[in-house]
């Protein structure tokens, strides 16, 4: 692997004016043979793709991770600290008093960054403008891109602009610029609890051990905000309150990973006849989820991308809504960008569905709960030349981690053109509902 800093321009329509450097790291292919890099891009918004090279392996082409705006080892950082410091402490409050905290504290580092024009360009068109210019500058003028969650949108965005040496896109957790994300941040939540509620009812082991997983965590979010379980501080475990709605949070966050999402089940069913060990596992595991997905996202490009490109599209959360949803979907977005006073500058364009005749490879997990298989399939009726992929019982992302998957991007990259066996990804992923 080698790291590298790229000079772009700070406007890319102004090639000519300021510019902001971004970090990259480039991780070389096994087979020399292989003329097709792979850009990979990390999600977020606010994510750096230069982390991911620490637990993606090694394949035949070659991988540019190149990080977004503010991310990264680069010399610019939007990293909002004041949160950072409140974090742990937090767990021990009430989750409403937490929130306050957590917004007053997002408040004070957007009056930071106040001053920093550099923001203001942050965008989704800025940060696909940046990875066409990092492959053109390192001269590679065929390749394909690989996003991840937030990494789809860009993705989309140089499928959009068709982008120069362009010639597919791997969509991984498909976040279509187009969603109204209030909306549909409550509505994937709930089909993703319902996704594992099926599961386990047609499963006699785990049907057996909880009586409905919907409807058992909309009780335990009335039961435990009326009621919340104080874990103590011990061998590791951060003193937690553990109420309705710090619940409903850790178990949206357990769904993104494929293990973890089996584990629900049979923590609520513990939590539900009041075992300690069990609620101490879930304010263990619940408090490393929360605090390694803070710390992996630089919260002023979140809310630079965010409450450009998203909050002027947004009309709040739908009327009605499960306990779960109610808290995932809160606060809406118009309220936590009001401090950043970025909101309403998107263009229309923006806002819309992508059109594109480029190759796109397009990958789902059935289980996912922010990026459901119906975002992929409704960006892919606009996508001419498009393919796509749901693998049963997987979580969000699901090119890491299968080699099933890996044999189908293997086979995209190789030729971005050719009809694809992808009959292995309709086997869902081995379960084991027992717990840990």
């Amino acid at each position: 692997m080698s790291c590298g800093l790229a000079e772009v321009p700070l406007d890319p329509s102004d090639p000519t004016g300021r510019m902001i450097t971004i970090s990259f790291l480039v991780m070389e292919g096994s087979d020399p043979g292989f003329d097709t890099p792979v850009a990979v891009l990390q999600g977020g918004p606010g994510g750096a793709s230069s982390d991911m090279a620490g637990w993606f392996p090694q394949r035949e082409f070659t991988q540019v991770f190149i990080d977004q705006r503010g991310t990264g080892f680069g010399p610019v950082v939007f990293d909002c600290s004041e949160l950072d410091e409140l974090s742990i402490d937090l767990l021990a409050k009430p989750s409403d008093r937490a929130l306050d905290r957590e917004l007053k504290a997002y408040e004070d580092c957007a009056s930071r960054f106040a001053r920093t024009s550099a923001l203001s360009f942050t965008n989704t068109a800025s940060l696909a403008a940046d990875v066409e210019a990092v492959m053109a500058g390192l001269e590679h003028d065929r390749w394909v891109v690989y996003g991840v969650s937030y990494g789809t949108t860009i993705g989309l965005e140089l499928l959009r602009r068709s982008a120069s040496g362009l010639v597919g896109a791997v969509l991984d957790g498909v976040y279509p610029p187009d969603l109204d994300v209030d909306k549909a941040i409550a509505f994937s939540a709930d089909r993703s609890i319902g996704a594992i509620d099926s599961a386990c009812a047609a499963d006699p082991g785990c049907s057996t051990l909880i009586d409905g997983v919907s409807a058992t965590l909309d009780r335990l979010i009335g039961e435990l905000d009326a009621d919340p379980i104080r874990v103590a501080a011990q061998d590791g475990v951060p003193e937690t309150l553990l109420d309705g709605q710090r619940l409903a949070v850790f178990t949206f966050l357990m769904l993104y990973g494929d293990t973890e999402a089996t584990y629900i089940p049979w923590m609520l069913a513990g939590l539900d006849r009041r075992d300690d060990a069990v609620a101490r596992w879930a304010a263990r595991v619940g408090s490393l989820i929360e605090s390694s997905s803070a710390s992996a996202t630089d919260e002023g490009t979140y809310f630079a991308v965010q409450c450009h490109d998203r909050a002027p599209f947004t009309t709040g959360p739908p009327d009605s809504m499960s306990e779960f949803a109610s808290v995932i979907a809160s606060p809406p977005t118009s309220e936590v960008c009001d401090p950043w006073g970025i909101v309403g500058s998107a263009p229309a364009e923006q806002g819309s569905p992508v059109e594109s005749a480029i190759p796109a490879l397009l990958l789902a997990g059935g289980f996912d709960p922010i990026t459901p298989a119906d975002y992929a399939r409704s960006a892919a009726e606009h996508l001419a030349n498009s393919v796509v992929v749901e693998q049963p019982g997987r979580g969000h992302g699901i090119w890491y981690g299968s080699d099933c998957i890996g044999d189908i991007v293997l086979a995209f990259v190789s030729d971005p053109g050719r009809a694809l066996d992808t009959s292995c990804a309709a086997q869902p992923a081995s379960i084991d509902w027992s717990g840990p």
